[in-house]
């Protein structure tokens, strides 16, 4: 069966390929698309809503304290999994009492949940995200043991911006079926399928500078031939390519130029890059939604992945290094 899948806003979801080595090895720059599948753990508290009572308008969870981008991780001593379960354990009408993470802080509070005067039912007023689905862009794998790692940046919920606490993780065959041009101050976007029952492996890690797992099929890298990483140091302004696919299953080198390079850059943004190449452009603006990860080769070395697109000029965007990426994995 396949699903449709769109990039979220801006993060541009990819998946970037890992692994567990020194930097100077080699490793596979794949640029092929994949679907990646994510259950958090607990529930992400995307927002707070109203609810219609005989009295008015109540807001229980507000009034309790819980925020938008909250992480719940149990309701009355038991740990939650879903929206649904939450919903259920809302509906009795009892006070249920919540612990949960705001950043890295442990909190708890009670809340009681009220009657709706449209559907009588008792909701505690909020929106949980409990699980994401969407498509990727592979950059490198290590063949050696089908090691990999993703995004250049964390799988976020769409609506808090929270990081989504990874409990488990797949990822799938995926295709491009579709472009939506980038435009200034519109972002575009690969619109893919993916195919959500075959496995292709699992994740392991949702951090900020990408998620990783292992592979258990072989199919994405089997004809790969390694390339050997750089460090920091040697990655210059100037020419590079980017690998990437825009069209069906296969990727395509395109050109681009790295403007800057941010030495000792913390939030990821280790080069300010530029598409040049016309095809690409032609095609998609330049940057788009779903091109996250696609890998970034210069001087014959895989030096990063693209990981953002400037809002107001759609050739323009950022890119992280292979370096960070390799320290957020060990």
């Amino acid at each position: 069966m396949k699903k449709k899948a769109r990039a979220a806003v801006c993060a541009l979801i990819a998946v970037v390929l890992l692994m567990t080595q020194t930097l100077a090895a080699s490793l596979i720059p794949v640029g092929r698309p994949v679907g990646v599948c994510m259950t958090a753990q607990g529930v992400v508290v995307s927002a707070l809503t109203d609810v219609e009572t005989a009295s008015g308008t109540r807001r229980p969870a507000e009034q309790a304290g819980i925020r938008a981008g909250d992480i719940l991780l149990t309701a009355n001593g038991v740990e939650l999994s879903s929206g649904e379960q939450l919903a259920d354990l809302s509906a009795s009408g009892k006070t249920l009492q919540l612990t949960g993470l705001r950043g890295e802080k442990k909190f708890s509070v009670s809340v009681t949940p009220v009657k709706s005067s449209r559907d009588h039912a008792y909701h505690i007023g909020l929106l949980v995200r409990d699980s994401m689905a969407g498509i990727g862009t592979i950059t490198y794998i290590d063949p050696a043991d089908g090691s990999f790692g993703a995004l250049g940046h964390a799988v976020c919920d769409v609506d808090s911006g929270v990081q989504l606490p990874l409990s488990s993780g797949l990822i799938t065959p995926a295709e491009v079926i579709s472009v939506i041009k980038g435009r200034a101050g519109e972002p575009g976007e690969l619109i893919g399928s993916f195919e959500e029952m075959t496995h292709l492996g699992s994740l392991k890690k949702n951090t900020a500078y990408g998620i990783f797992g292992t592979l258990s099929d072989d199919r994405l890298y089997r004809t790969g031939k390694c390339m050997e990483t750089a460090e920091e140091e040697q990655i210059h302004t100037g020419k590079a390519q980017i690998l990437s696919c825009v069209s069906g299953e296969e990727p395509q080198y395109f050109d681009i130029k790295i403007e800057h390079v941010y030495r000792g850059a913390k939030d990821g943004r280790g080069m300010a890059i530029k598409v040049v190449d016309k095809q690409l452009i032609e095609k998609t603006g330049g940057i788009v939604q779903g091109m996250s990860g696609s890998p970034i080769i210069q001087d014959g070395r895989l030096v990063g992945a693209v990981t953002h697109v400037l809002i107001t000029d759609a050739t323009r965007g950022y890119g992280i290094t292979i370096e960070d990426m390799l320290n957020a994995e060990n």
